[in-house]
């Protein structure tokens, strides 16, 4: 009996090395594709002013995270449901209020809302030369997952109808989501804005796929 559990001691202790071996070859046989590349002309039209909104995504008012939240929508949707929206007066309604908080990080600020144990913020990326704003955003449930997603925005000028003495057009500024990426749970990987180049890569210590473009996607704007 002690010669059998020892054999068996001895073959497990040989199993616990050799997998962990076995797992970094399968890794090297099966390492991410490279970034994909894609490009992406169309233009949108842009306030010419955007850069002077009372609201914004990097400096004091900042845009209220419960809003970017609830144009994201939920994880489990796919598509957009909320595509504009009149940014001044939504910032200061009871539909979108939430207490603010501001975290300072090396680049930009990490700007967040908590709910219970719910916690929901974006950094900023960046803007390219045409108006798009690229926006990071990370979303905390109850349980371990970090969401990650970029969404991109354009500030632009509605006109909506108001009502009083006169029925009249009136303009607003408007904030309008364009495109969303998912990047996953608990996203390790780098996004990077320059030259209007986007380059969104996985880790190279994690080497964790991402959800559309497994080994990453760089995207030029061009106009």
């Amino acid at each position: 009996m002690f010669r059998i559990l020892c054999s068996l001691l001895c073959s497990f202790i040989m199993l616990c090395m050799i997998t962990p071996f076995a797992h970094g070859a399968k890794e090297k046989e099966n390492p991410l594709p490279p970034p994909v590349t894609k490009e992406i002309s169309t233009s949108w039209t842009v306030d010419p002013d955007w850069q002077t909104s009372t609201y914004s995504f990097f400096k004091e008012e900042f845009i209220n995270p419960k809003i970017v939240e609830e144009m994201q929508g939920p994880l489990s949707d796919s598509g957009s449901q909320i595509l504009s929206i009149n940014v001044h007066n939504a910032n200061i309604s009871n539909q979108f209020f939430s207490e603010v908080h501001v975290r300072t990080t090396e680049a930009m600020p990490y700007v967040y809302y908590k709910d219970g144990d719910s916690e929901f913020g974006y950094i900023y990326v960046g803007a390219t030369t045409g108006g798009i704003n690229i926006v990071h955003t990370l979303s905390f449930g109850s349980g371990s997952g970090v969401f990650h997603t970029l969404l991109f925005f354009v500030f632009t000028k509605t006109e909506s109808m108001t009502f009083g003495l006169e029925v009249r057009p009136v303009e607003q500024p408007t904030l309008t989501l364009i495109g969303s990426l998912p990047l996953g749970d608990r996203f390790a990987g780098t996004i990077n804005l320059e030259n209007d180049v986007l380059k969104v890569l996985p880790s190279d210590k994690f080497r964790r796929p991402l959800p559309l473009y497994k080994g990453g996607l760089i995207l030029r704007f061009t106009k």
